[in-house]
């Protein structure tokens, strides 16, 4: 009985472990079928399985000038590549047409391989299943419509195998002007410039399109359309004048090249609004100069003799001193405790007048002065300069903006018995070169302090969508007889004083030198900044400027390294702007070295050629194509530059006469509205916008 048992166990347990091997065999064989036998069609199925909404990057708006002229915009790029494992696509088709594929593609995309090699590698690709193979990194809106009639190509992306991967690339048609204001996004770095500051605005809404997964984490599109259309990005309307960031960019970077400087700045605001015409800032690289960091707004340093502004306000807004006052200069030398104090010229003069003394900038004069009036007090001499705006930030709009650094009696580490004297001549203060450019176009406009702005407008499609009007920062930052008071000091530096040598009589200008040393305090080696700060013309004061120079050598005032820079800016304004031309003096017959040819001009070649031929004006004509734009250089030449028209894309026409304006936007497909009389000065759709049978305005003036 109980053998009987345990065979009937045994008989059991090996049916058992047959089935479970049966089992564990028909399991091993389905496993080498699917691997060796189906496994291209399970591949192919789970690939077409792994599918994903992938987000499609939406157009960035334009960056534009206050004319309407690009400094930014997201321009359309392609990258081409090759499904080479299309199910579509067949053996046949596939070896009638390589061999002319390889042909297209070495004459008319990429020349570094013979045709014969393009056909080649593209059989290799083929033979390994390359189902994204790249054959060109970035190809434009123009070359990627060739590329689709090419042989193959043309039978669309599942029988010819074409994948187009979109691209939006950020370019700058003025290149390094203005290119650190203007500023960037990048990834893994913090965003600077106006494309920082709005990049919300900029920036759009993304699209979603169907994109399936292939090894390597590689989306190939399923279609050429996009499920959900990315909204493009709003525009920005700068305040920006390229005539004149050319101009200040120019002028600074020969300076800083003559003088072998460390770094310049250069800005350019307009009086009555605030608006910031020009900002240049450049630093010395390997190669020369480059926009590497904007210190017009982030440098807060010891502004020098240009701060003797405020300290002379001061004492005339409290009442201590009238501009016919005498000052004892006690020939240029006086000690405060055991530090000595020197003017930065040797003149001689016992006694003169507060005026004067301000005009020579004596350092003297003004240290004496403060001392003698607020030493006793000097919480009083910090109240009264922070009722001129001094120790706060401008409010610029754009990040970055540092703030400024004024010293408290109330401070127990920092202040001593000299602090006041030197802080009287621009030293234990520190303020960036906008919030001093900020304060002079406040005495310049009787007082009236006003925000500095870069961005006047928002827009979409050329159509207004918010307007940034100019901003009151501070109604009356001192009485209407000190502001009076001020300005003829400040026109009688050009006059009688430290930069009497660059005055000219075909317009008057007023303004301050600084020849700030740099590192005193440290015990290092001696450096200067040379600065210069003004406004013209003096009867009505339109624009105000300031110049900075770091490090110069070769000679470091800032009447000789700063103010020729100063000059060159305003000589530029006065030679091309039509709303200074009423400020020259009718009497003074302009020298034919002054006579400038309008830039940023455009029209076509032969007609630059004709008039320059018969007006006898010295050309250079490096381009080709039919259109050109003028600039001057600096020998004074007349270059001609290739104004270029894209299929497809909305042209650029400002500086275009009316005629040519609309020859080239009707046979774009545009229709065109005209407002004004003049040549073109604004259109209501950027340049480089995709043509699609627009309304467009444009301004003529």
């Amino acid at each position: 009985m109980a053998e009987a048992r345990k065979n009937e166990l045994l008989v059991n347990a090996y049916v058992v472990l047959g089935l479970v091997l049966l089992g564990a065999l028909l399991i091993l064989g389905r496993v080498l079928i699917i691997q060796w036998v189906e496994g291209d069609k399970w591949r192919e199925k789970a690939e077409k399985t792994q599918l994903k909404y992938v987000p499609v990057e939406a157009e960035k708006g334009s960056i534009l000038t206050c004319d309407g002229a690009i400094l930014a915009t997201s321009v359309t790029t392609y990258e081409l590549r090759m499904d080479l494992r299309s199910s579509a696509m067949t053996e046949e088709s596939f070896q009638e047409h390589v061999d002319s594929l390889g042909w297209y593609i070495a004459h008319h995309l990429d020349g570094s391989r013979s045709p014969k090699e393009w056909a080649r590698v593209l059989r290799e690709r083929r033979q390994a299943k390359d189902r994204y193979f790249r054959i060109h990194p970035r190809l434009s809106v123009e070359k990627a419509e060739i590329a689709k009639t090419f042989p193959l190509f043309r039978l669309g992306q599942f029988q010819g195998g074409m994948i187009l991967v979109e691209h939006l690339e950020r370019q700058r048609p003025f290149k390094d002007l203005a290119s650190r204001t203007v500023g960037s996004v990048r990834k893994g770095a913090k965003p600077v410039g106006l494309e920082g500051k709005y990049q919300q605005i900029i920036s759009g809404e993304d699209g979603m399109r169907l994109m399936q997964r292939l090894p390597g984490n590689i989306y190939l599109p399923i279609n050429d359309l996009t499920e959900i259309s990315p909204k493009p990005g709003k525009d920005i309307v700068t305040t920006l004048d390229m005539g004149m960031q050319d101009i200040a960019h120019h002028a600074l970077l020969a300076a800083l090249t003559s003088h072998s400087a460390e770094s310049g700045v250069a800005v350019v605001m307009d009086v009555k609004t605030g608006f910031i015409k020009a900002m240049v800032n450049l630093d010395q690289v390997d190669n020369g100069y480059a926009e590497v960091y904007n210190h017009a707004i982030g440098s807060a340093v010891e502004p020098g003799s240009v701060f003797k502004l405020a300290s002379y306000m001061a004492l005339l807004e409290d009442g201590y001193v009238d501009p016919d006052d005498q000052v004892d200069l006690e020939k240029g030398e006086t000690k405060f405790y055991d530090l000595t104090l020197r003017d930065a010229h040797a003149h001689g003069i016992d006694t003169t007048t507060v005026a004067h003394a301000f005009e020579i900038s004596s350092n003297v004069g003004i240290a004496k002065l403060v001392q003698r009036y607020y030493g006793a007090q000097p919480e009083a001499f910090i109240k009264r300069l922070k009722s001129f705006g001094i120790g706060r930030e401008t409010g610029v709009d754009l990040a970055g903006e540092a703030t400024p650094q004024l010293k408290d009696p109330s401070m127990k580490n920092g202040w001593s018995g000299v602090t006041l004297p030197w802080m009287s001549m621009g030293y234990e203060v520190e303020m960036t070169p906008l919030q001093i450019l900020t304060l002079y176009a406040a005495v310049a406009n009787g007082g009236k302090m006003m925000m500095p702005k870069l961005v006047s407008e928002i827009q979409r499609q050329g159509e207004p969508l918010k307007q940034f009007h100019p901003e009151v920062i501070d109604r009356k930052i001192a009485s209407g007889k000190v502001i009076r008071n001020m300005q003829q000091f400040l026109e009688g530096v050009v006059l009688r004083g430290t930069a009497k040598g660059m005055q000219t009589s075909r317009y008057s200008f007023a303004g301050k030198t600084g020849t700030a040393q740099i590192g005193y305090q440290h015990g290092k080696d001696v450096a200067y900044r040379s600065s210069f700060v003004g406004y013209f013309p003096v009867q009505s004061p339109k624009y105000a400027v300031i110049v900075v120079v770091t490090d110069p050598h070769n000679g470091y005032y800032g009447s000789e390294v700063a103010l020729p820079v100063f000059r060159e800016i305003a000589d530029y304004c006065f030679t091309s702007r039509k709303e200074m031309f009423q400020m020259m003096d009718p009497d003074i017959a302009l020298e034919p070295a002054d006579l400038r040819i309008p830039q940023w001009e455009v029209g076509m070649r032969e007609d630059f050629h004709q008039i320059c031929l018969e007006a006898s004006v010295p050309k250079q004509d490096d381009g080709e194509g039919e259109w050109s734009v003028s600039k001057i250089q600096d020998n004074g030449r007349l270059h001609l530059l290739n104004r270029i028209f894209l299929e497809k894309q909305v042209p650029n026409v400002v500086g275009m006469g009316l005629r040519d304006a609309m020859y080239v936007l009707e046979n774009s497909g545009l229709n065109v509205g005209v407002i004004g009389v003049g040549k073109v000065r604004k259109q209501s759709i950027p340049a480089g916008t995709a043509a699609r049978g627009q309304y467009i305005k444009i301004y003529l003036e």
